[in-house]
């Protein structure tokens, strides 16, 4: 007599008990269909639930798919759906392939729409367009109805490859079948026309959906022309369809806000940004890191730093973690402002947050504590950031010879010029400048004759400064001679 085992499970997140049960019951037994009834629907479910959670990988979902197999595809073709489309969002399009092709030659196997657009997709990610055109036929041969989602995902893998008079060519044939043409249809072609450059006819389409009684534009639609308008800088024709979309009865969302501040915040319209936020803030769209970020970024560039720190405290404030951009801006506006307590103090917060400062951090730090003269910081700031391994880099190796040079220590200037050298970081332009400039400030011709030959044999190009830098040098040994 059989005992019946109850299995429960709670939340699929890292149970990997019942797995390992139903394998090792796979294995050891032959599966009859009953045994497969009783089997099938918890697996189906701890399948379905671990692929939502998030947390499934490739090994999981390959050791899910063994067991279908050895089921027969007993349990419903949802969970295999499941599964596959888990694999897709993951980017591990190879491996659906390659489960779509073993599981052709399972005779139990029924595949529905969903598992044939899934298909289409990964083809489509992998920049085989031609292949998903070939599971359409199956599609159509076997009986199966194509549905938005399928002439989406052809339409989306078009314009990816750039295929867009194709991709057009197919979006009208859609057209004409009413059934296949909805919102989402419009919008992966808007899309495709704003990724290709061609804002205007992004743009006509949109109107032409607009005059569409039958299609309704939604969120998604406006997006992507907001966001490729803000991209060109044509802020203003984007504010005014954004405010054109609200009035359609469009609500924005938290993408057509973060377009909207990265264009205001390139041409520095502070005010236009405040007003924005206010507004989102007023529909009760909470602001994301990239809103955030955005905003601290174009207040540093408009030398408003402290409104800048009070964004980034509203943000702490919200519970969103700031990113390394956020604060190498409020570092380099504070540097620039004089207040450099606070900057050191920014870089210890950063680094409190977990936060390593990178090499352009660093850089902005070290060139506007040189430039102000400011050189026993300059290398106290060094040395803090080579405790942390961050390796300098020629930018960072200019700024100390700039600062080198400026406090007339040259000869240590040239032995760091060394040192770039032995690191086998090539120096630039830039650093050769710096280091002649100073040279001929102390009218030691010679020696900087010998660093500009140095440099073009290095194949580096003398840009303006350079030839500034060698009339000057000329002008000095003509001095030289006359006395």
């Amino acid at each position: 007599m059989k005992t019946k085992m109850k299995i429960t499970v709670s939340k699929a997140t890292g149970n990997f008990l019942l797995f390992f049960l139903f394998r090792t019951h796979f294995s050891s037994h032959s599966i009859d269909n009953i045994e497969n009834f009783y089997t099938a629907i918890p697996l189906e479910n701890f399948i379905n639930n671990r692929c939502k959670s998030g947390y499934l990988t490739v090994k999981e979902a390959l050791g899910f798919f063994n067991s279908m197999v050895e089921m027969r595809f007993s349990t419903s073709i949802s969970a295999l759906n499941h599964l596959l489309g888990a694999l897709s969002k993951m980017n591990h399009h190879s491996t659906v392939v390659s489960m779509y092709r073993e599981m052709m030659g399972c005779v139990y196997f029924r595949p529905d729409i969903c598992t044939m657009n899934i298909l289409i997709t990964c083809f489509c990610r992998l920049k085989r367009v031609e292949l998903g055109f070939s599971v359409l036929a199956t599609i159509v041969k076997t009986g199966l109805s194509p549905d938005f989602r399928t002439m989406s995902a052809l339409l989306h893998g078009l314009c990816e490859g750039g295929s867009m008079v194709v991709a057009m060519e197919l979006f009208e044939e859609i057209v004409v079948e009413q059934h296949l043409c909805n919102d989402v249809i419009y919008a992966t072609m808007i899309n495709g026309f704003c990724k290709a450059g061609e804002t205007r006819k992004a743009l006509e389409l949109l109107d032409r959906m607009r005059g569409d009684e039958r299609i309704k534009p939604y969120v998604g639609c406006y997006n992507p022309v907001i966001d490729s308008l803000c991209k060109r800088g044509r802020i203003d024709k984007a504010l005014n369809l954004f405010r054109d979309m609200i009035s359609c009865g469009v609500m924005p969302d938290d993408i057509s806000y973060n377009s909207l501040f990265h264009g205001l915040s390139k041409l520095g319209c502070w005010e236009e940004a405040k007003g924005l936020l206010i507004d989102m803030l007023d529909r009760r769209i909470p602001p994301t890191l990239y809103t955030y970020t955005a905003l601290i970024d174009s207040l540093c560039r408009r030398g408003k730093t402290q409104e800048a720190l009070s964004v980034f405290g509203l943000m702490i404030r919200k519970g969103i973690d700031p990113t390394v951009i956020a604060f190498t801006s409020l570092i380099y506006a504070l540097c620039k402002s004089g207040r450099w307590k606070e900057a050191a103090q920014g870089l210890k917060n950063m680094t409190d947050c977990g936060i390593s400062p990178d090499i352009i951090t660093s850089n902005a730090m070290l060139d506007l504590l040189y430039r102000e003269g400011r050189t026993i910081e300059a290398f106290d700031l060094f040395e803090e950031l080579s405790n942390r391994d961050l390796d300098p880099e020629v930018i960072t190796y200019s700024s100390i010879i700039y600062g080198l040079c400026k406090s007339g220590q040259w000869k240590e200037a040239m032995k760091l010029l060394d040192v770039i050298e032995e690191q086998a970081i090539p120096p630039s332009v830039i650093t050769f400048n710096v280091l002649v400039d100073a040279l001929c400030r102390e009218r030691r011709t010679k020696e900087a004759f010998k660093f500009l030959k140095d440099m073009i044999e290095k194949g580096l190009v003398p840009d303006h400064a350079t030839r500034r830098i060698l009339n000057s040098l000329l002008a000095k040994r003509r001095e030289a001679d006359v006395r």
